[in-house]
């Protein structure tokens, strides 16, 4: 599974209309890593955590459109989940990659299921993380005592708590920035999606976090591994993100295994 990295490298693509920024590094088994709100694919990658999978697979990192240096349309259609699928399966063709492991964190997270829902064919397996898979942001709002939680919330508690993640905010991309964290809140089919995935599946985030609780119970009612991990939802990956990267890579080695030994090998889902 593991292969030579090679150097960072970028590139675009254009996804119907939507110009998308790419990065990729590392050498071995094609995974789609998709970063979380306010980020980007070069932050991720530079992190403990996607540094440890591009250092054991071929980590290709998008820019999910109103982040780093892909588009910011304002148009709020442009953001769907069922668009925003369709620019990792074109991220994909452009790089002649048939299937890839998908991980995604937080937004990643909901992609990735918005990926499982629109272009099942895609993935080899998904590693959700850091993502109600089931209620999405509607989990938070509800313990915050908010009725949903929209862009103009969620960039005010950043902006209080983290303002370096708003320093590429600019008056020309924010409406399509809004428009891309509003779009969260469209859950329509894709905890189905993630639960009859024939993929394998794994959840992972921390036990802080307050996404934890109801990931625990989708897992045990639809038989998808968990992997629990220390921190809450912003420290897990920042404090534990090697370790957490080290447990999903050994996922990804294993569904990538099971597909190997094709249909009855191993990691195979059936629902």
């Amino acid at each position: 599974m593991n292969g030579q990295p090679h150097a960072f490298a970028d590139g675009y693509v254009d996804a119907a209309g939507d110009r998308i920024h790419y990065v990729e590094q590392g050498g071995g088994e094609p995974v789609l890593l998709i970063h979380g709100a306010f980020g980007s694919g070069t932050n991720i990658l530079q992190t403990d955590f996607g540094a440890f999978l591009a250092g054991r697979h071929r980590v290709v990192a998008p820019d999910s459109l109103a982040h780093g240096g892909s588009d910011a349309p304002a148009d709020p259609a442009r953001y769907s989940a069922r668009r925003r699928a369709s620019h990792l399966a074109a991220v994909l063709d452009a790089l002649g990659i048939e299937r890839a492991h998908v991980v995604g964190y937080s937004m990643g997270g909901w992609m990735a299921s918005a990926l499982a829902a629109f272009h099942p064919e895609r993935a080899a397996s998904l590693a959700i993380g850091g993502w109600d898979v089931v209620n999405g942001m509607y989990t938070p709002a509800a313990a915050w005592g908010l009725p949903e939680i929209s862009y103009d919330i969620l960039s005010a508690m950043v902006r209080r708590d983290r303002p370096e993640l708003l320093d590429f905010v600019r008056p020309e991309n924010a409406p399509g920035l809004a428009a891309a964290i509003n779009a969260m809140n469209d859950l329509s089919g894709l905890a189905e999606a993630v639960a009859r995935s024939a993929a394998p599946v794994v959840l992972w985030l921390g036990q802080a976090d307050l996404y934890y609780a109801p990931s625990v119970r989708f897992a045990a009612e639809n038989g998808v591994p968990l992997i629990a991990l220390p921190g809450d939802h912003v420290s897990m990956l920042e404090r534990h993100g090697a370790e957490a990267a080290r447990q999903v890579s050994g996922f990804i080695e294993k569904a990538e295994l099971g597909r190997a030994a094709g249909p009855d090998g191993g990691l195979s889902r059936r629902k």
